[in-house]
């Protein structure tokens, strides 16, 4: 897929990946939830003029419009969905939860031996979650694309996207929530196009 991009076009493709999983990092982190506000919007603004499908760009404006009347909601849905339900089912965020029923199981292990691989480490001071948390491997990933480690990428991608998916579908089982089952379409045609990417 990638032998006939131009130069330019396989570093515009790069750019637009790293975009993408910064875009992610932001919205699956809680902490980068406040800070990120104007960013996050103009994200949206500049991600939905290239959807990765066509209901890409109606996601993108339904985002951005539920985000513009009310983006305390965005952290309202994140603690219902993944801190504190009330009652309904917690979404995971890790990848124990979903390859071995556990937090903190061997895919714990086996992210820190990625992480050990790469030059790149976790700021403690911002991250309080373990690396084997989704909204981490996201931040992680686009790390490994912004240093041209496309092969750890792949390996990382690999490993996580199952449990991605997992979380997609947990997400829009939850039917309470509004924000993130629009996000969680778009994740999913991201995850898509990675994979056709690392094919």
């Amino acid at each position: 897929m990638l032998e006939n991009l131009s130069t330019q076009e396989l570093q515009d493709l790069k750019n637009a990946r790293v975009l993408y999983y910064d875009f992610f990092y932001g919205l699956f982190v809680f902490e980068l939830l406040e800070e990120r506000e104007s960013l996050i919007k103009e994200q949206i603004s500049l991600l939905k003029t290239s959807p990765l499908s066509p209901e890409g760009e109606e996601n993108f404006i339904l985002l951005e419009r539920m985000l513009q009347d009310n983006y305390k909601a965005l952290q309202e849905e994140y603690s219902s969905l993944f801190a504190l339900p009330f009652g309904k089912k917690q979404v995971g965020m890790h990848l124990s939860h979903f390859y071995e029923n556990c937090i903190g199981g061997e895919s714990l292990l086996k992210m820190r031996a990625f992480i050990r691989e790469s030059d790149i480490r976790v700021q403690t001071q911002t991250f309080k979650e373990t690396e084997e948390h989704i909204g981490f491997i996201f931040g992680f990933l686009k790390d490994l694309l912004q240093k041209d480690n496309e092969k750890l990428a792949k390996e990382v991608f690999n490993f996580s996207k199952e449990a991605m998916f997992k979380l997609i579908q947990e997400i829009q089982e939850r039917k309470d929530t509004k924000i993130y089952p629009t996000l969680s379409y778009l994740l999913e045609d991201f995850l898509k196009f990675e994979e056709n990417i690392f094919a």
